[in-house]
């Protein structure tokens, strides 16, 4: 399954093997229930001068819930500004053409500012060859009459059970749920003929996030927002550009048998024009000891520098360790 509103992929299996898998006609079925979901979240006409408000309450790295603000004012030419506050996080971005200009702390918002950034603007989700659909089935979500999806994505052992269900009566995604993951889009409104949720729910593991969304379409481009403080950091777009790549990386030693449980620490890392990690932190905390285990064992890993325009320069990527029985 993958989705722009949540950025959820997974590598595919074989055509062949899917083909083999399910009900040519039930994933035909599927496929245009998708796709006609796709197509009403779309804006139609423009270009358009845009400002989408998402106001959401969201799980902190303490485990307490905090509220937030994350704003984006989109020009008709491209421009981009965002504007993001959680907690004690406040930062802000520009980009116009190849220019860019960004606050400090824009490349580290906390876990609940990737999630936010990554459901505004929301888009409808797809199948794809790791996807095997099970069954269609008539049903209601939320209140409203739909018809559900049941698949499951396979990546080479592992099975994970999903759902989608679509609105009957207009088309659009209601839910998606992929293994522990869960999307949930209600209070829909229409701009520009598309059809947007105006609340979004998200949920995996003991995170939640909850969004109420506002979107205006503007007469102009409000100029102003688009004027860079002199204290910002600026810089300029990668023509060509390539992340960092692992060059040693190691994990963990596994304990317990081989089908022990697994607890896995996402950090973000800085990644300097060297290749080493200057600075780590945890994105979302799994337990204190293995958090500060994580860190330090990150602090050794190695890099074949990321390029911007083919020089080496400091890229901010994720890491996960895996910890095995423990």
């Amino acid at each position: 399954m993958k989705s722009a509103v949540a950025c959820l992929s997974v590598f595919g299996l074989a055509a062949a093997m899917m083909a083999e898998a399910e009900d040519v006609q039930l994933r035909n079925q599927a496929v245009a229930l998708m796709n006609r979901a796709r197509v009403v979240s779309q804006i139609q006409g423009g270009p358009y001068n845009f400002r989408t408000e998402a106001i959401f309450t969201a799980t902190a790295s303490d485990g307490s819930l905090q509220s937030g603000t994350y704003t984006r004012v989109r020009g008709s030419d491209g421009a981009l500004r965002e504007d993001l506050r959680f907690g004690d996080y406040s930062a802000s971005s520009i980009s116009q053409g190849v220019q860019r200009a960004w606050t400090n702390g824009w490349n580290d918002p906390p876990f609940a500012g990737v999630r936010i950034r990554q459901l505004v603007p929301y888009n409808s989700a797809m199948f794809d060859a790791s996807d095997v659909i099970q069954e269609i089935k008539s049903s209601s979500y939320g209140g409203r009459q739909a018809f559900c999806i049941e698949f499951e994505t396979i990546v080479g052992e592992q099975r994970l059970p999903g759902e989608i269900c679509v609105d009957k009566a207009n088309g659009s995604m209601l839910e998606l749920r992929s293994g522990s993951k869960l999307w949930e889009y209600s209070k829909f409104f229409s701009i520009k003929s598309a059809l947007i949720p105006a609340q979004t729910v998200y949920r995996e593991g003991n995170f939640s996030l909850d969004a109420d969304l506002t979107m205006t379409a503007l007469d102009e481009k409000p100029e102003d927002a688009f004027v860079v403080p002199s204290e910002w950091t600026q810089g300029t777009m990668c023509h060509q550009f390539q992340f960092p790549v692992a060059k040693s990386a190691p994990q963990p030693r596994g304990e317990g048998a081989p089908d022990a449980p697994i607890t896995s620490v996402t950090l973000r890392l800085h990644v300097n024009a060297q290749g080493t990690v200057s600075s780590a932190n945890v994105l979302k905390q799994a337990r204190p000891d293995l958090d500060a285990e994580a860190e330090k064992l990150v602090m050794t890993w190695i890099y074949e520098p990321g390029t911007c325009n083919g020089h080496p320069q400091e890229y901010v990527i994720n890491g996960t360790v895996h910890f095995q029985g423990r």
